[in-house]
């Protein structure tokens, strides 16, 4: 049987390209309201609707994948967009959510899990943007503007991350999300992200 999938046949990208990728999760600055010299489009709406939104978003990608993987979620972040003149602000911000896999996947069967969600995203409706088999990663946008990544790391850890959902006033000197809720870390005060679930299928 071959073990040539559509993840493996394709050329991989270059580190830098997916470092430009994972550039678009910093945090809310203060920022210009509404109505000043560039205005936010109509299409705003509340924190609260943005991460329903990427929820729904992490859900609907995770779908598909049999068997289901265990997860925990990240605190919302959100990036101020700007018009790209001195960082002059548009007035609005957009969502990013992490959800981390705490299922451990052999990375044997990261190009099995790859091909799954390629295959079942492109069922779905999202446009592959971009897969990396190297170091690997796979992107996609949906029809509403929407992003969807998985993202595999050294440590063995996998990260599904959204961003979108609309776009979000920015109020000055304040994140759109409140305080952030404290999230797992390493002894050396890193964020724990590794791991920890056992599967009799994607572990082995």
């Amino acid at each position: 049987m071959s073990m040539a999938t559509p993840t493996a046949r394709r050329l991989g990208l270059t580190a830098a390209t997916l470092a430009l990728a994972l550039t678009a999760c910093g945090h809310t600055g203060a920022g210009v309201g509404v109505g000043d010299e560039h205005p936010a489009p109509q299409s705003l709406t509340t924190p609260e609707q943005a991460v329903q939104k990427l929820d729904a978003l992490l859900d609907e990608a995770l779908s598909g994948i049999q068997p289901p993987l265990r997860h925990r979620d990240g605190w919302p972040r959100s990036t101020e967009q700007s018009t790209g003149v001195d960082d002059h602000s548009k007035g609005y911000a957009t969502a990013t959510r992490d959800r981390y896999i705490t299922t451990k996947v052999s990375k044997a069967k990261y190009t099995a899990l790859m091909d799954m969600a390629e295959r079942d995203w492109k069922a779905k409706g999202y446009k592959i943007t971009s897969v990396n088999p190297n170091q690997p990663a796979l992107f996609a946008a949906t029809g509403d503007g929407s992003s969807i990544a998985m993202l595999f790391g050294a440590a063995g850890n996998i990260t599904l991350q959204a961003s979108g959902g609309g776009h979000i006033p920015v109020i000055r000197d304040r994140d759109p999300f409140g305080t952030p809720t404290p999230e797992p870390t390493l002894p050396g005060g890193n964020p724990d992200v590794i791991p920890t679930d056992d599967d009799p299928f994607w572990s082995h």
